[in-house]
């Protein structure tokens, strides 16, 4: 097979599905540090934080509306952005624009950790000043990088985990469907989340500015090393 411009050879298994499972524990780190230290709200999963608006709007103990809706506008803020950085680079090539998203994302993640340099975890008390600022620069990043996702037509949704558990499951033979080569990657997916989780709540324990340049080096560090996979050059024209 040769590609246009390119070496002849067989062509290198696609590392997307590795890459995805990546991103899905770097999306736990940052839900770890906006749970436990943003005020019980979440920058990434976004079906979590509608949930807490509501729960907030009714007057539940702990919990208050203005963090989630920031999260919930940054992200959405986000996912235009990401959104229309794809359309608009369409007729570029593929490599380029996953390193100008996954540059995007990891430049508003360290852009956040330091805006939480010294800045104290929120415990009991509603957020405030800064913390604000670290809610809507972390949401924005994972609004434009789930975009991103999304526009890779990936068969793993990296924050909709849900839908990742009920097609493992309809492709088991316990759901009587037939199983694929991406089962693998499904249930590693699953198990991403929760580690990512426990990463970011451990980091947290030294500071939310340590927890958020690892999300941002660990974005930056999965996109490239995708972008820099030959297969990626192989792929939609790149």
């Amino acid at each position: 097979m040769t590609d246009a411009g390119g070496p002849t050879g067989p062509v290198p298994s696609d590392p997307l599905p590795k890459l995805l499972v990546a991103v899905t524990a770097v999306t736990g780190i940052v839900d770890a540090v906006a749970f436990l230290g943003l005020g019980q709200i979440f920058t990434a999963f976004m079906t979590g934080n509608l949930l807490f608006l509501g729960f907030a709007l009714g007057g539940a103990e702990g919990l208050e509306p203005a963090g989630s809706c920031a999260a919930v506008g940054a992200f959405a803020a986000g996912a235009v952005a990401g959104s229309r950085l794809g359309a608009a680079m369409a007729a570029e090539r593929y490599r380029r624009w996953l390193f100008t998203s996954a540059t995007t994302a990891a430049l508003l993640l360290a852009v956040a950790a330091l805006c939480a340099v010294g800045l104290a975890p929120v415990t009991d008390d509603a957020p405030e000043g800064r913390h604000y600022a670290v809610i809507a620069l972390t949401a924005l990043a994972i609004g434009v990088r789930s975009a991103t996702m999304w526009r890779l037509g990936a068969v793993l949704n990296t924050t909709l985990v849900t839908g990742t558990l009920v097609t493992l499951i309809r492709h088991s033979a316990l759901g009587r469907g037939i199983s694929d080569a991406d089962q693998r990657y499904r249930a590693a997916a699953l198990l991403a989340v929760p580690a990512g989780a426990l990463l970011g709540t451990l980091l947290l324990r030294v500071s939310l500015t340590v927890a958020l340049l690892t999300a941002s080096a660990g974005v930056l560090v999965c996109l490239g090393a995708y972008v820099a996979h030959p297969a990626s050059r192989r792929v939609r024209g790149a």
